[in-house]
């Protein structure tokens, strides 16, 4: 049985003949494999169903999402640890902040719908509500680790 928890793989890198070593994680590593076949899936789906190409791009996205994920996580934070107490304790507050925020909006759709003011359908009502909800979450996020610590 193979143990993946403590085996980092190594990924070298050659430039004009230096040799860089950085040790990646297996998390990204299957972050970028992953990547690498969910997009080569999606280009063969698109080439293959010449008419319904949903489900290829589907699968194009996804894989460039995972491969630029594992990416940006090994140049990023490379050896070191993702997150600690401080960050958890942010993003927390944040998601926090962010889940107050969508429900005083959801509340004041209610009562512009109620009142006359404004009519939405509910297609829309949910569109605008996961938009301030997931907007709202990056930003107070954003704004807390700038600011430094939250109280």
């Amino acid at each position: 049985m193979l143990e993946i928890d403590n085996i980092y793989i190594s990924l070298m890198l050659e430039i004009d003949n230096i040799q860089i070593v950085m040790p990646m994680k297996p998390r990204n590593l299957y972050r970028i494999m992953i990547g690498v076949m969910m997009s080569i899936s999606g280009l063969v789906f698109m080439i293959m169903t010449s008419g319904e190409a949903v489900i290829g791009t589907i699968l194009l996205v996804a894989g460039i999402t995972f491969l630029l994920t594992g990416i940006i996580r090994q140049k990023k934070f490379g050896d070191s640890p993702e997150s600690d107490e401080r960050s958890k304790k942010i993003g927390a507050y944040g998601l926090s902040y962010s889940w107050l925020t969508g429900l005083f909006f959801m509340f004041g759709l209610f009562w512009l719908d109620y009142l006359g003011m404004l009519k939405l359908n509910v297609q829309n009502t949910l569109v605008a509500s996961i938009l301030v909800l997931a907007l709202s979450a990056a930003i107070y996020q954003a704004y807390l680790f700038r600011k430094g610590d939250v109280e």
